[in-house]
């Protein structure tokens, strides 16, 4: 899938999560979000910050759909959000002076760790011919 075909096919499936997606659709996307991103906050912070916002959801459902390709649940996406919350919590319970306590490392480095795993899984090679989440989208 070339450059223009990830980012039409991305925005063409807006909120679909179901569904396999190759690797080059998830990483030609991933690409060009960085650009416009980069882009954009050369210009304005806010204006970026619109862009993430109104790309979150694309960016998830194809996310969702490259995880689903590698015989993985989409679930995946969302678990570096759990320390992710443990580093929040981390940072409001701890000493004013000092927000950086012992829950927010932890926090910090399961946000890092799971963030790893998931960009190993996206990487992965999909699986060959027809699985659970549907056919083949090399085939």
């Amino acid at each position: 899938m070339s450059f223009t075909e990830s980012i039409a096919t991305c925005f063409s499936k807006y909120v679909d999560f179901s569904g396999r997606a190759r690797r080059s659709e998830f990483w030609w996307f991933a690409l060009f979000l960085a650009i416009v991103d980069i882009a954009l906050s050369l210009v304005s912070d806010a204006l970026s910050g619109l862009w993430n916002l109104g790309t979150l959801l694309p960016y998830a459902a194809v996310a969702w759909r490259r995880l689903h390709d590698t015989d993985r649940t989409g679930l995946w996406t969302l678990v570096p959000l759990i320390p992710l919350i443990v580093m929040f919590i981390g940072m409001f319970t701890g000493d004013p002076f000092n927000p950086a306590g012992p829950l927010f490392w932890l926090g910090l480095a399961g946000v890092i760790a799971f963030s790893i795993v998931n960009i190993v899984f996206w990487a992965s090679r999909g699986t060959s011919g027809p699985n659970q989440y549907g056919e083949d989208p090399l085939e």
